[in-house]
């Protein structure tokens, strides 16, 4: 299989990463509508099956078909080719690669993408340092106040952002903080998961890189970019050596503020612009092996 790279224009704990990837499987499925037929009916049908996360599953845009998965969907069918297309939220941990597994044997795909992220590792907070120290129950009032910030970003440069922002620091100066997963745990699992579908027949694999995040969180988060790179480095080698396709959905989206524009308000997940941006870059890739 020909290998490309295309070039520009939480969870909080191991163990409930693994509970997730072994249980929120049928939750965390989205099946795309059967496609009417008829006169002018597309020549043929393939399956797509994306191991994805919250940016890749449309549930942080106001119409969740916007997110890319079914944006490709359409412009395939567009180019004459039925599609189907199943969503699992995969989660980086001990027990993804055994997940895949399940899920290629129930799916039978003739397409993966596997969508990395690297939020588990360079996203440290405060309530998995308080669950380290003083157990769960201390840490889910931690965990409810990160998703309320998550979720209800203030503008930025607003007052209210300087206060939530002096607030977080200063619970990050007083208690500590930790990642979700360590570096070599992330990479560990990626790569495991990369020989699974390496080993699948009659599979074509694209890995996809993330978009990256934005200078709000870096300022919390010292060596999020340096970390950032050096994951992709990492598992861009190893998709290359298996000769997976590899698309880095940062590199879509330009650089500098050109970037930036294309990020929602948490700093974590990209608009409709973006989504159809990985769209675009996946069809040909996916139009050139059907």
């Amino acid at each position: 299989m020909r290998a490309c790279s295309i070039t520009p224009a939480s969870r909080e704990t191991a163990s409930s990463i693994e509970w997730l990837n072994c249980s929120k499987a049928a939750d965390s499925s989205k099946r795309s509508p059967e496609l009417a037929g008829g006169i002018g009916q597309p020549r043929r049908r393939v399956k797509l099956l994306v191991f994805g996360h919250s940016d890749t599953d449309g549930s942080r845009l106001a119409n969740q078909r916007d997110g890319w998965p079914w944006a490709l969907q359409d412009l395939v069918h567009e180019a004459g080719v039925e599609t189907e297309v199943v969503h699992r939220l995969l989660f980086a941990g001990p027990s993804a690669a055994s997940f895949v597994e399940r899920q290629l044997e129930k799916e039978r795909p003739d397409f993966v993408v596997i969508a990395l992220s690297t939020y588990g590792v360079v996203v440290q907070l405060v309530s998995n340092r308080l669950r380290e120290r003083f157990g769960q129950p201390v840490a889910s009032a931690a965990e409810r106040f990160e998703r309320f910030v998550s979720r209800h970003p203030a503008r930025h440069g607003s007052n209210q952002e300087r206060a939530l922002t002096a607030i977080r620091r200063g619970g990050r100066r007083l208690i500590g903080t930790r990642p979700s997963l360590t570096l070599s745990g992330l990479l560990e699992s990626y790569t495991d998961c990369f020989s699974v579908l390496a080993r699948a027949e009659n599979v074509h694999t694209i890995v996809l890189g993330g978009a990256s995040y934005t200078r709000q969180l870096a300022h919390l988060n010292p060596r999020l970019y340096e970390t950032q790179a050096e994951v992709g480095r990492t598992l861009r080698a190893a998709a290359l050596e298996r000769h997976f396709d590899w698309i880095l959905h940062e590199d879509l989206l330009g650089s500098g503020e050109t970037r930036l524009g294309f990020f929602q308000p948490d700093g974590v997940h990209t608009d409709e612009r973006s989504q159809r941006l990985v769209a675009e870059a996946l069809l040909p890739v996916v139009l050139a092996k059907v």
